[in-house]
């Protein structure tokens, strides 16, 4: 039995089908949950966080605070999901595509404005993803 050593971008190609959709949940989970926490912030009283007490009791009462947990919750389940498919040097800048989304989710649902730098940095987020989308998903350096 002839063993070879691993070719470099031996994975590169066509990401599993299971991959591509966890880093895809990744991306709508993290800008569901970004911009649902930002609109459950502008709908607490300006008071409301004025202690510790009074503002644990105000977000228990803001069913959209628990709507935020949930995202969470399913957040960190799909990245262990992901994690199990990827190294976390290829999984985690290819999610930074949900900076990108955050920004243009902001600027459309939230009125947020879209500045020149907020669009340089964008398109140099969408480079580096391009960047890190042409490696090897798996490199065979973690268990």
């Amino acid at each position: 039995m002839t063993v070879h050593p691993k070719q470099p971008g031996a994975n590169f190609g066509r990401l599993p089908a299971r991959l591509a959709l966890g880093l895809f949940l990744a991306i709508v989970l993290d800008t569901a949950l970004q911009t649902i926490w930002k609109r459950a912030a502008l709908a607490l009283p300006a008071d409301a966080l004025s202690d510790p007490l009074s503002a644990a009791l105000t977000v228990l009462h803001q069913p959209i605070f628990l709507a935020v947990g949930l995202l969470i919750a399913f957040q960190m389940i799909n990245w262990l999901k992901v994690l199990d498919d990827a190294d976390v040097s290829f999984a985690l800048p290819i999610t930074a595509l949900s900076y990108v989304s955050v920004a243009a989710v902001s600027a459309i649902w939230l009125g947020e404005a879209m500045t020149l730098g907020k669009a340089c940095g964008v398109a140099m987020i969408l480079g580096g993803v391009y960047l890190v989308s042409r490696t090897d998903y798996r490199t065979g350096g973690g268990s």
